[in-house]
């Protein structure tokens, strides 16, 4: 059986195989469509605007931030000052002081005198 079978493959015709052939590349396939360079450039220059857009922003914001990290320094130099003016009131008003001033200038101490100098 085995010189049968051989025989009858040899019998046959051969076939032949002609290779798969790829079409022929299309210039205008491979290419960027008109369309799809427009979308890439628009997505090209939105990206490039959104970018100084969010640069500018970040410049501003820190220079926000400097304008009142000056300006809280100028409200503790202004409370630092009405501190000490109000220490200073303070010890100008003080009976002790009010008294003394009014032996300096010739008046009496009671309080009706105080009273007139503290006006």
């Amino acid at each position: 059986m085995v010189s049968n079978t051989a025989r009858e493959l040899k019998e046959q015709p051969e076939i032949k195989q002609t290779p798969v052939q790829r079409p022929a590349a299309n210039p205008r396939a491979v290419g960027w469509s008109p369309f799809e360079r427009l979308l890439v450039t628009v997505g090209g220059v939105v990206t490039l605007c959104l970018v100084i857009a969010l640069l500018s922003t970040k410049v501003a914001i820190n220079n926000q931030q400097h304008h009142l990290q000056d300006l809280q320094s100028q409200i503790s130099k202004v409370k630092n000052a009405n501190t000490s003016s109000q220490q200073e009131i303070a010890e100008l008003t003080s009976q002790s002081h009010l008294k003394a001033a009014a032996h300096k200038y010739g008046l009496s101490d009671r309080n009706s005198n105080v009273r007139n100098i503290n006006q």
